[in-house]
C-alpha cells in the first residue's frame, strides 16, 4: 500500500504547486526535471509555453491579477537578483509591504525545495563555472598572502547627493555599486602601487584602471569589466554596467566583457552583509569587499549626530604591497565617499 501511495504522490515544490494552481494547470501532466523528477516552477512555466490552455475571456483559467504588494527598494532589489516572484512573497511589514528580509526567506526556501529528500543529502556534480571559480579561489588564496583592511566611511553625503542624481537625472539612477566603480578608479590613478600584478617574478604597473564587479549568478559568480574607468562619467559607467550584467544574466556575455581587470569591487550591500574578507580574483592583487548602509551614531567634533556609514574591507597581496600603501588607497577611497561632490554625473 505505501508503495503503491508513493507512485501516485506527485513530487512538486511548493512554488510550482502555487504557479500551477495560479495558471490552472494539472500537475499530473507536468514533467518534473529537478532532482529524483521533482516538478519545479520552471516545469509548470514550461508546460504553459508549450500547451495551448484554455481561455475564458481573454485570461488563462486560473489567471488571477497580481496584487501588487508594495515591497522596499533593497526587497525589489534581492527578488531581481534571485528571480524571485513578488507576487510569491508574503509581507512582514506595515500592511503587508514586502521586506528584504521576506525575500531572502524566500530565495532559501526556493533552494530547499530543489532537495527531493530532506532527511538524505543532495548530491550534485559541479558545474564547469563551479569548477573554474572554485579553481581560482584555491589558486589565489594558496599562492597570494592576503592581508585585509577594514574602515567605517560616513556616507551621509553621498546617499543625500544619490538622491539628488536620482531625481534630477531621469535617464541614469547611479546605484552605489556605479559611484563605487568610479571611486576605486579614481584612487587606483592616484595610488599606482596598488594597481600592481605580479607576472613570473616582476611587479607589473598599469596604466590603465579597469574595474571589474562581482556579479552573482544561478551558476555561480562572474566578474564584468569598466575598462578605462577612470575616463568615464558616472553616467557612462552605470549604463555600461548595467548592459554588460544584463548580458551576463541573458547567457551573452562577450569574452572583452570579462578581460584586464586589475580591481574587482564586491558589494554584499543587498544581503544586509555588514562586513567580510573579500578574497582576491587572480591576476589582480586588491579587492574591495562593500557591506551594507546603515543608520548610525556618528560622533563629530565632540557631538553626537545621527548619519549613515558603510562598511569597506580590503583584501591585499602582501608579495606585491605593504600596509602602509593599501592603507592609503582604503583611505583615498574613504574620503571619496565622504566627500563625494568631485565625482559628478557629467
Amino acid at each position: 500500500m505505501l508503495v503503491a501511495a508513493q507512485r501516485n504522490r506527485i513530487f512538486a515544490s511548493p512554488r510550482a504547486r502555487r504557479k500551477a494552481e495560479l495558471l490552472g494547470i494539472s500537475l499530473q501532466q507536468v514533467e518534473g526535471s529537478g532532482p529524483a523528477g521533482r516538478i519545479i516552477e520552471a516545469d509548470v512555466l514550461f508546460y504553459q509555453s508549450e500547451n495551448e490552455i484554455a481561455f475564458s475571456g481573454g485570461k488563462p483559467i486560473g489567471h488571477q491579477e497580481k496584487r501588487g504588494a508594495a515591497a522596499t527598494p533593497l526587497a525589489k532589489k534581492i527578488a531581481e537578483v534571485n528571480n524571485i516572484d513578488l507576487d510569491l512573497v508574503e509581507g512582514s511589514g506595515w500592511k503587508g509591504k514586502i521586506m528584504s528580509a521576506d525575500v531572502l526567506r524566500a530565495a532559501s526556501a526556493a533552494v530547499r525545495d530543489s532537495l527531493p529528500n530532506r532527511s538524505a543529502p543532495l548530491r550534485s556534480p559541479m558545474s564547469a563555472m563551479r569548477k573554474t571559480i572554485a579553481e581560482r579561489m584555491v589558486y589565489s588564496k594558496q599562492s597570494a598572502p592576503h592581508v585585509t583592511l577594514t574602515v567605517k566611511a560616513d556616507v551621509t553625503k553621498l546617499v543625500e547627493l544619490r538622491n539628488r542624481w536620482i531625481q534630477e537625472a531621469a535617464a541614469v539612477k547611479p546605484s552605489y555599486t556605479d559611484i563605487l566603480v568610479k571611486v576605486a578608479a579614481q584612487s587606483l590613478r592616484n595610488h599606482p602601487h596598488v594597481n600592481v600584478s605580479l607576472d613570473q617574478g616582476e611587479i607589473v604597473y598599469h596604466q590603465d584602471c579597469h574595474i571589474g564587479v562581482a556579479v552573482a549568478l544561478d551558476e555561480g559568480l562572474i566578474v564584468p569589466v569598466i575598462h578605462d574607468a577612470e575616463q568615464k562619467s558616472l553616467a557612462k559607467i552605470a549604463a555600461e554596467l548595467k548592459e554588460k550584467v544584463k548580458r551576463a544574466k541573458q547567457g551573452k556575455v562577450r569574452p572583452e566583457d570579462l578581460q584586464n581587470g586589475r580591481f574587482t569591487i564586491s558589494n554584499l550591500g543587498m544581503y544586509e552583509v555588514d562586513g567580510f574578507t573579500p578574497i582576491i580574483n587572480p591576476p589582480e592583487s586588491a579587492i574591495l569587499g562593500v557591506g551594507r548602509i546603515v543608520e548610525d551614531l556618528i560622533v563629530e567634533n565632540g557631538r553626537i549626530r545621527i548619519g549613515k556609514t558603510m562598511m569597506l574591507s580590503l583584501s591585499f597581496d602582501h608579495r606585491v604591497m605593504d600596509g602602509a600603501p593599501a592603507a592609503l588607497f582604503l583611505k583615498n577611497i574613504k574620503d571619496l565617499l565622504e566627500n563625494p561632490e568631485s565625482l559628478g554625473m557629467t
